[in-house]
């Protein structure tokens, strides 16, 4: 896999470039590069695409915090972004959706046909199921719901179709809204010598009431008190693994993002994982003790004096 690109050389601007300043150099190659004024220029396309990327990190604030500490890892967990820079799921495609001639309407992962009719039926003008073939069975389909954390390890789910229990194998990292498709599992052919039709299952996954899911990263937040992000402290963080122990150093600010690399959702078909990034927010207190306030009022006093004494 190629490396990728710096974002900020994408767009042909500094670390700390404004908003504005983004967005202005991203108008500049959207227009220079856009595929309706480059018809057919395959470099023209890539590098619309490219800089489209960058302009959805660095102009979303907490995406831009994550790269500038993590890297390509911090906004897309390693693997690629999107179908045309491969499989997200490390399997290979069972046909070339964007080439000539015909394609399948689903790729396989770990012996599972994960359909994407949907996809592709928008880039193309098709859409709908069924009916590809003459003296065939008519296509159904069926949906399941799936915890969020099945979704991310895989889980063997049964589903009833006219009656039939079928055992529908759901493989690690599946996202809401996907459909697998089992081949020959729909309607029964209306002619001898015909086949059956294929069986759809839309997979709908159940949100988490404190994970987060973007692509395969894992998100969520921990709070802690000013003393805490003053001094430092240790939290418990609830991942998709269990809860585990992570280091708040001194002087960190809120917002502050820290990576915990291998608990986020599964990259490859060996195992390897992407990283949970957890946001750090620091609580300001709203009702203070009067002790408190003193404490407060002296160290602040002692702050500005030792600010004039070095100013």
């Amino acid at each position: 896999m190629a490396t990728k690109r710096d974002y900020y050389e994408i767009l042909g601007v500094s670390k700390n470039a404004s908003d504005d300043d983004i967005k202005k150099a991203y108008r500049k190659l959207a227009l220079k590069y856009h595929p309706d004024r480059n018809p057919g220029n395959k470099e023209a396309e890539a590098k619309f695409k490219e800089a489209t990327e960058a302009h959805e990190v660095l102009s979303d604030k907490q995406k831009r915090a994550r790269y500038d500490q993590f890297g390509h890892a911090g906004v897309n967990g390693g693997a690629s972004g999107g179908f045309g820079g491969g499989n997200p799921f490390g399997g290979g495609f069972s046909g070339n959706p964007f080439g000539q001639g015909s394609y399948s309407q689903s790729f396989s992962f770990n012996g599972v046909d994960i359909d994407l009719e949907d996809i592709l039926g928008s880039m193309f003008g098709g859409g709908g199921f069924g009916g590809r073939r003459r003296n065939r069975g008519a296509d159904l389909q069926t949906s399941v719901t799936i915890e969020f954390k099945e979704s991310i390890f895989g889980v063997t789910k049964m589903v009833s179709v006219e009656g039939k229990n079928i055992k529908l194998k759901i493989p690690a990292g599946i996202e809401d809204g996907m459909r697998i498709r089992l081949a020959g599992r729909g309607g029964v052919a209306p002619e001898k010598g015909g086949e059956n039709g294929d069986l759809y299952v839309v997979v709908h996954v159940k949100s988490h009431k404190t994970l987060v899911r973007e692509g395969r990263i894992i998100l969520s937040e921990e709070h802690i008190s000013m003393v805490d992000a003053a001094l430092g402290c240790e939290v418990e963080v609830e991942t998709i693994d269990g809860l585990v122990t992570m280091k708040v150093p001194a002087g960190t600010q809120s917002g502050t993002p820290f990576k915990l690399s291998g608990h986020g959702v599964p990259i490859r078909a060996d195992g390897d994982r992407g990283p949970h990034i957890v946001s750090i927010i620091v609580d300001t207190p709203t009702k203070l003790t009067k002790k408190q306030r003193e404490l407060l009022e002296e160290f602040r006093s002692g702050s500005a004096k030792k600010r004039g004494f070095f100013g």
